[in-house]
């Protein structure tokens, strides 16, 4: 039994006839006929029964053919390896991303990433600004996702998004009420901010202290996820990039506009000199297109 038995005879079950199925194989249909005589001399079975100009499949040759389609169904799945290899390769996709990236934003790019191309395994951690720098300044990845303004020799960097924040506050606040919150609005409020390493806290500053919002901060963090659960416990009340507010639970804490509007940015971050990474082309493309749904959201 060969190869080219096996496929005539798939074709001509598919094709229903061993004229399809020559003609589909570029061959006579005397050459398809001595290929199955061949294949049912080799296993034994006899696969087809003639009535008139006709042929039907037998019982066993039904379920011969169930096995042979499983088996190409296998083969398809090589060859779609084998395109998928040529075009992206193998191996890793290293990323390194701040806090709010790696724990609300690219999980969601992530699960889209591996669906696509499930032979590229994909390493997420989640490091300091400056690590992040350094890092894709060294090549330790393939690409890095950073919040703050890149300064480190060795590292290009591409604006991913300029976000207004966001003023979180506890579900049962009576600020929850108003759609929009101003500065003035957080006079004696206890505040929860982002830490000094943030590149928005000290624009926020003067912003909470023109307004006499200027009492010193409860709680400070550079996470906005860490706001977020401390907001939803009732800690306080604070001022986070959008992205930190994906799947946060509405009923423990609501987001509202704040004005004066503080920004919040995002970097996507290569080494200087790229290696034109085919992978690493595939994941930025669902990057942009997971930042384009975001910013459809009402919030964003």
């Amino acid at each position: 039994m060969n190869l080219r038995q096996v496929e005539a005879f798939r074709l001509v079950m598919l094709r229903g006839s061993m004229t399809a199925a020559a003609e589909e194989l570029g061959t006579s249909q005397p050459s398809i006929s001595r290929l199955i005589a061949e294949l049912e001399a080799a296993t034994g079975l006899t696969l087809f029964v003639r009535n008139g100009g006709r042929i039907h499949a037998t019982d066993a040759g039904s379920a011969f053919y169930r096995e042979v389609d499983r088996s190409f169904v296998g083969l398809e799945k090589l060859q779609h390896s084998a395109r998928e290899i040529l075009e992206l390769g193998s191996g890793r996709l290293r990323i390194v991303a701040a806090p709010v990236l790696a724990l609300s934003f690219l999980p969601a790019v992530i699960a889209r990433f591996v669906d696509a191309h499930p032979r590229v395994a994909v390493s997420l951690e989640m490091r300091s600004e400056s690590t992040i720098q350094r890092w894709v300044s060294s090549g330790h990845c393939d690409v890095g996702f950073a919040t703050t303004t890149p300064d480190a020799f060795g590292v290009t960097s591409v604006e991913l998004y300029e976000l207004a924040g966001l003023c979180a506050l506890p579900a049962r606040h009576e600020l929850a009420a108003r759609t929009r919150i101003r500065a003035a609005d957080l006079r004696g409020e206890r505040l929860i901010l982002p830490s000094h390493a943030d590149d928005t806290r000290a624009a926020l500053e003067r912003t909470l202290r023109l307004a006499g919002a200027d009492q010193v901060p409860a709680i400070e963090t550079p996470y906005g996820a860490t706001i977020c659960a401390l907001v939803t416990r009732g800690a306080g009340v604070g001022i986070v990039n959008p992205l930190a507010t994906v799947d946060a639970d509405p009923t423990r804490i609501v987001f509202r506009p704040f004005t004066p509007e503080i920004w919040f940015r995002g970097f996507t971050l290569y080494p200087q000199t790229p290696r034109g990474n085919p992978v690493v082309g595939a994941f930025l493309e669902l990057v942009g297109e997971q930042m384009m749904v975001l910013r459809q959201d009402a919030q964003i």
